[in-house]
This record gives structure tokens, C-alpha cells and sequence, in this order.
């Protein structure tokens, strides 16, 4: 009997687990369309209209409670506060209204991924490399897949092939890295030869991508093992780096992070999951507002509940399947919306100069650190921060992934010191690395070519040459 309760304890708690880390993968529209599927499809579900604080439980109109934040004011310092918040519906319809209307200065006017990648390669090749350039970055799918063979575009410019693939090579090292590749597992090998070259690598993640991508893609990490001859826990240490470290379509990722969008996508609004503003009171903590996905209180129905008993076994049954559904869901959404909370308070904290305005005070923060703090597993980190935005107090929409963008800094650093070169002088990528050391940015040289192509600034060598030609 005890080993049965036991058993059964276990399978609920994984269970708990399995659904609070798929919730906490969704950001709060697709949250939203969840938890309107389960109210509609079980019945035993009930979304109680009505808003109690989380403290102190008192019935509200609206979040957060006034009672329990003027409290907050006074003891929290300068901690931000934050509070868990129904987002209003007539946000949605908000995208639809007129390019007068004040949401509409939010919408992302920003270049298309082709522009950002077109940016980075003018900075780095001649006239021809350029023009081949442009024909490979139209035959780029949505997903930043290379459509067509790089011998199909060297016989349609009719040019040698290693030229279109020494552009191609180019493009697929700029920002987003592994863009213009053929397929999945290219884009991947190419992503781990640069994160290599900067200093972040496992050594097994490029072989296991290159021999072991069936066992990959099927989480197989016991085939995986045998196949590397290698201890299991190596092989799923390796497969978490690759799932953590890489993107599987890096050009959709940088289209859905907000960074940038195509053409057709222009007028699409960025619906933020948590919203940082000024506190009105003068000299007060941030205020953050981090969206609970539903306008009230999930629940089981009691009334379902306490009928129960009067059902025969095939209903009570059937029933019974329903209430523990429903029991999951609410227990799941409330744990994944606590770690949000609390994941968008430390961030906060964290990253308050960033929030602020300035990208050059993003301080170096990482998923493993913030799940140390949080006392989570790091892929809770990865899921909670996946997909989701957040909206800065000058009402700049950010994904959340950003605050753990440490190349910002860095590429502001970078800006800086070229900023203030002499003109006559210009200073190579190697140079410019050396002077980033006493900053506490320990970058490879090519780093910097990196950073200075996706900012725009041509190599020492063409800088000079303006000069001169000046």
C-alpha cells in the first residue's frame, strides 16, 4: 500500500513538472490561448472572475494592491517592485489601431534580416562580393535557410564557384551566426566553429552533430554514448550544451527576438510579457509588471467536485480525470507565473542601468547564474526566458534574452575606442582587443571584426583610406 502511494506520489509530481516546464516555455499570449483551450474543452476547469492580491488576499478591481505596494514602497528600497497582471485584451486590438495612436510608436521599425546582413558584409568585401552577396541573401526561406545550391548562383552570375562561396562563408559568420546554410545541422556545425573560436565549445558537440544527428534529433543520448564511446552523462552534458548554446533557425530567431522583421511583417505588434516603468512616486523603485496569462482565479469547479460522490463509476471516473486535470493546470500555471515573478525581479536588479537606457551598462549575466540565485535548473532559465519580451520603461520592447547579451557591451566598448582613434591612426581589430582587456573583456580578434561589421565601421585599413582621401 505505501509503495503504491508512493508510486503514485511520484508520478503526479513528475507529471507537476512536465506541465510547469511546458507552460513556462510559452509566452503569456500563447499562455492565454492554453488556458482558453482547457476552459473550453474541460469542464470541471473554472476561471473565477474575480483579483486577490497574492499577499495578503484581499478582492481587488485591479492589480497590484495598493494596500500591500504602498507597504512596498516604504520597505523595498530600491528593489523593484513586482507584481503578477491580467493583460487587458484591448492590448491585442491595440495593434490594429492608427499610426497615430501612441501604442503605434512601438512597433519595431527596424531593417529586414537581409539589410542587417547585407550591412555587415559591405564592410567586408569589394563591389563583386557585394552583388553576389545580394543574390544569395534572396534565396534566404524564412527560416534563413539557403534555398539553392551556391553552384546554381555561381552559374546564374556566371562567376567561379569559390567565389560565391568565400561571400557565403562571410555571411554565414555575421550576426545571426549560421544563416545562408544549406540545412539544420550546417547551420548548427557552423555555430559551434564560431562560439569555438571565441573561447565557449564542448568537446563533443561538433562530433556529435556531425555522426550522431539521427541519435540528436531523437534525444537518443544512450545511442549517442555508444556511438562516442563516451561515459552517458558526458553525451547528455554535450547534448545540453548544443541545446542551450545554439539556435536550430537562427534566422527566424532573429525575426521573432524583435531585433528585426521582413517586410510582410512590419506592422506586426510586439505584445511584451513583462512591462518595467517609472514609479510615479519621485526617487521610487521600478515597477514591473509581469503578465499572468488570465484575468482572474483557475480553479476547480467546487460545485463539480462536491457531486462527485453522487455519479456511478464510469462518471465518477470520467470525472475524476477531468478534476485532476483541471487541478494540474491551475497548480502548473501559478508556479510557472511565480518564476516568472521572480525571474523578472532579479533581472531587474541586475540589469536596472541597462533598463534605464544605456546599453553600455549591461553587466555580464548568465543563465547558470541566475538559476544558482533562483536555486532552479538551467534549463528552467532557458525555458523561462525563450520567446518572450520585455517592455522597458522608454517603451523599447527588448526580448528577454538580451539581458544575458553580454556582446553589447562590448560592441559599445568597441564603438568607443574607435570613436576616439586618431584619425591618421586608425586601430587594427588586434589592438582594439588588447584595450578591451583592462575593461574586463577578454575577446579574440575575431570578435572584434565581428562587432565592427554588424556595427557598421570598415577594417583600419579603409578607415585610413578615408582619411587620406578626405
Amino acid at each position: 500500500m505505501f509503495l503504491s502511494q508512493s508510486t503514485e506520489l511520484r508520478a503526479q509530481a513528475t507529471a507537476s513538472l512536465a506541465q510547469t516546464m511546458h507552460l513556462l516555455e510559452m509566452n503569456t499570449s500563447e499562455l492565454e490561448d492554453e488556458i482558453a483551450r482547457e476552459l473550453q474543452t474541460n469542464p470541471a476547469l473554472q476561471l473565477l472572475d474575480e483579483i486577490r492580491c497574492p499577499e495578503c488576499g484581499r478582492r481587488l478591481r485591479a492589480l497590484p494592491c495598493p494596500t500591500c505596494l504602498a507597504k512596498r514602497q516604504l520597505d523595498s528600497g530600491d528593489c523593484p517592485i513586482v507584481f503578477l497582471s491580467p493583460r487587458l485584451s484591448s492590448m491585442r486590438d491595440t495593434a490594429e489601431e492608427s499610426d497615430d495612436s501612441p501604442m503605434a510608436e512601438r512597433v519595431p521599425q527596424t531593417e529586414t534580416l537581409a539589410e542587417h546582413l547585407l550591412r555587415q558584409v559591405a564592410c567586408a568585401t569589394n563591389a563583386d562580393g557585394q552583388r553576389i552577396a545580394i543574390n544569395i541573401l534572396a534565396r534566404l526561406d524564412d527560416r534563413g535557410l539557403l534555398l539553392d545550391h551556391p553552384a546554381d548562383i555561381a552559374l546564374s552570375l556566371h562567376i567561379p564557384l569559390e567565389n560565391v562561396e568565400r561571400v557565403l562563408k562571410l555571411i554565414q559568420r555575421c550576426d545571426p551566426v549560421g544563416v545562408a546554410t544549406r540545412d539544420l545541422r550546417q547551420s548548427l556545425l557552423v555555430q559551434v566553429e564560431v562560439l569555438s573560436e571565441n573561447g565557449i565549445t564542448h568537446p563533443l558537440a561538433q562530433q556529435i552533430i556531425s555522426s550522431c544527428w539521427d541519435h540528436l534529433i531523437k534525444r537518443n543520448y544512450v545511442a549517442i554514448a555508444r556511438c562516442l564511446h563516451a561515459p552517458l552523462a558526458t553525451a547528455q552534458e554535450a547534448a545540453m550544451f548544443i541545446r542551450h548554446n545554439l539556435t536550430p533557425y537562427p534566422g527566424r530567431a532573429w525575426q521573432d527576438s524583435g531585433r528585426g522583421v521582413t517586410p510582410l511583417a512590419r506592422s506586426v505588434f510586439y505584445e511584451p510579457d513583462i512591462v518595467m516603468s517609472h514609479n510615479p512616486r519621485p526617487g521610487g523603485p521600478l515597477l514591473v509588471e509581469v503578465f499572468s496569462g488570465m484575468s482572474g482565479t483557475l480553479r476547480v469547479d467546487p460545485e463539480i467536485r462536491a457531486s462527485l460522490n453522487l455519479l456511478s463509476e464510469d462518471e465518477k471516473l470520467n470525472w475524476a480525470n477531468h478534476i485532476d486535470r483541471a487541478s494540474l493546470l491551475a497548480k502548473c500555471v501559478q508556479q510557472r507565473n511565480n518564476t516568472m515573478k521572480r525571474l523578472a525581479e532579479i533581472i531587474t536588479v541586475e540589469q536596472r542601468a541597462f533598463i534605464l537606457g544605456n546599453d553600455a551598462d549591461l553587466k555580464p549575466l548568465t543563465r547558470a547564474t541566475l538559476a544558482q540565485r533562483l536555486e532552479l535548473h538551467e534549463s528552467t532559465i532557458s525555458r523561462a526566458v525563450a520567446n518572450k519580451c520585455a517592455a522597458l520603461p522608454n517603451g523599447r520592447i527588448v526580448p528577454l534574452s538580451m539581458f544575458f547579451d553580454r556582446s553589447l557591451a562590448v560592441r559599445d566598448a568597441v564603438q568607443t575606442i574607435i570613436k576616439s582613434e586618431q584619425r591618421t591612426a586608425p586601430l587594427s581589430d588586434t589592438k582594439i582587443a588588447e584595450m578591451l582587456k583592462p575593461q574586463g573583456y577578454k575577446v579574440a580578434r575575431r570578435t572584434v571584426a565581428k562587432y565592427r561589421q554588424i556595427l557598421g565601421i570598415l577594417p583600419a585599413s579603409l578607415r585610413g583610406r578615408e582619411v587620406f582621401l578626405s
